[in-house]
């Protein structure tokens, strides 16, 4: 991993003398990629009957692993992936009568020869020397060349195009994981998910209609006419989270990724606002990214109440707070997420997919799919939402599966200002 700063800030590598402390929003980066491992691992292989998981993981942008803070030794990504799989091996076989194998590939990549020079002698000296070559592999080459490479490895190691898979992206910027080499991994993988950091307030900073400027954000799929409008909305009331909403948006088409799920990480150090987005093709993997946000806490910030933000921001008139994962803001979380779901839905005449209406809504609040299913129990049990099967009758049950459906109760009466009670 490797720090942003400035975001084209030097980072030498030199055998024998690692270079000096992460900085704070760097080791919030590492505690919650932490915990989404640990999650990970517990949440692909909770049905008893898997015994076998096979996957592919790999630190885009890896540095030699190691960091000097203040005399003490810190490890970096590379080795956080391979205790994650260590630790996810003891924990998960600790209560199990049939034991399971991880079938685990590890693939470092970095384009400095010093990273990954410094980066094989840490192996080494963590005794995991006897294992490059065999499960792991050093890649000394810019990420969007090695990538061709592991996805060819990816295809072999996979049936049926499942590819499980975990990219971590730490690039120091935004260019340097270009949007169509994420497409190409998402559109041939269906279990890939990837972390990627995005230094999205210096690109805001950064963006402009010279030429010299146009061309740098090539990587990002921009084009020059998004990034007139980008520069023409940044000076407006509001205009940074538009653009940022529109960004996100973005990303989200242009990588095909169906969930895309950022929140910010202050650099105290630079003022800037960093992204960690996670991108995937499952609700149930991008639950997993947001539950470590809610257990890191004070460290991620999302923009917004806690509600539906995005579709329903208006940078003329929403000043969004900052919401951080703080334990009494749940509660507020909730009483917006009534209100917006209901606005959602009375506009829809017809009875709506439950698990289809979760899925489009997921990547506009930091609410997790518990807080979700609680929402909507709440709801139901209010006789605000009627809950049908898929034959159009009604269910008493008090929460929806995924299969039922689900639609505004027709004894209620709603509106845009104060909700009304049921009518009885």
């Amino acid at each position: 991993m490797q720090p942003e700063g400035k975001v084209i800030a030097k980072f030498e590598w030199k055998i024998g003398s690692p270079p000096p402390a992460l900085r704070s929003h760097s080791g919030a980066k590492l505690r919650l990629i932490e915990h989404y491992l640990d999650a990970y691992f517990d949440a692909v292989v909770r049905k008893p009957s898997i015994d076998r998981l096979r996957i592919t993981l790999i630190d885009g942008f890896c540095g030699g692993g190691a960091f000097d803070d203040n005399g003490r030794h810190v490890q970096g990504t590379p080795f956080l992936l391979l205790n994650a799989v260590s630790k996810a091996h003891l924990r998960l076989n600790a209560a199990r009568a049939k034991p399971l194998a991880i079938d685990a590939q590890f693939h470092f990549v970095d384009k400095s020869p010093a990273a990954t020079a410094f980066l094989l002698e840490q192996l080494h000296n963590h005794g995991y020397g006897s294992r490059i070559g065999q499960d792991i592999f050093i890649h000394t080459k810019p990420f969007e060349a090695a990538a061709v490479d592991i996805q060819e490895i990816i295809k072999k190691r996979t049936a049926n195009n499942v590819g499980r898979s975990l990219f971590l992206l730490d690039q120091k910027g935004y260019t340097l994981a270009p949007v169509s080499t994420i497409r190409s991994i998402f559109q041939q993988f269906k279990r890939a998910e990837c972390i990627l950091t995005f230094a999205v307030d210096f690109l805001i900073d950064y963006l402009s209609d010279r030429p010299e400027n146009l061309k740098a954000v090539v990587p990002i799929g921009l084009m020059p006419e998004q990034v007139r409008d980008f520069v023409r909305l940044r000076g407006t009331d509001g205009g940074r989270y538009a653009v940022q909403r529109i960004l996100l948006s973005h990303l989200q088409r242009s990588t095909s990724a169906e969930f895309a799920t950022p929140f910010f990480i202050r650099s105290q150090e630079a003022a800037k606002d960093l992204w960690l987005v996670h991108l995937s093709r499952h609700a149930t993997a991008r639950n997993v990214m947001v539950d470590s946000h809610w257990a890191v806490k004070n460290h991620s910030v999302h923009q917004g109440r806690g509600g539906l933000e995005i579709n329903g921001f208006n940078p003329q008139i929403d000043n969004l707070p900052q919401f951080m994962f703080a334990d009494y803001e749940r509660e507020q979380m909730l009483k917006r997420l009534e209100e917006d779901v209901m606005r959602r839905l009375s506009g829809d005449a017809q009875q709506i997919n439950y698990g289809q209406f979760i899925d489009r809504i997921v990547n506009e609040t930091p609410a997790r799919l518990s807080d979700l299913e609680a929402t909507f129990g709440s709801l139901t049990q209010s006789r605000r939402l009627a809950i049908l099967d898929k034959d159009g009758k009604l269910r008493r049950a008090s929460n929806p599966s995924r299969e039922d459906f689900i639609e505004v109760h027709r004894q209620y009466s709603f509106s845009f200002g104060a909700p009304k009670s049921p009518k009885r």
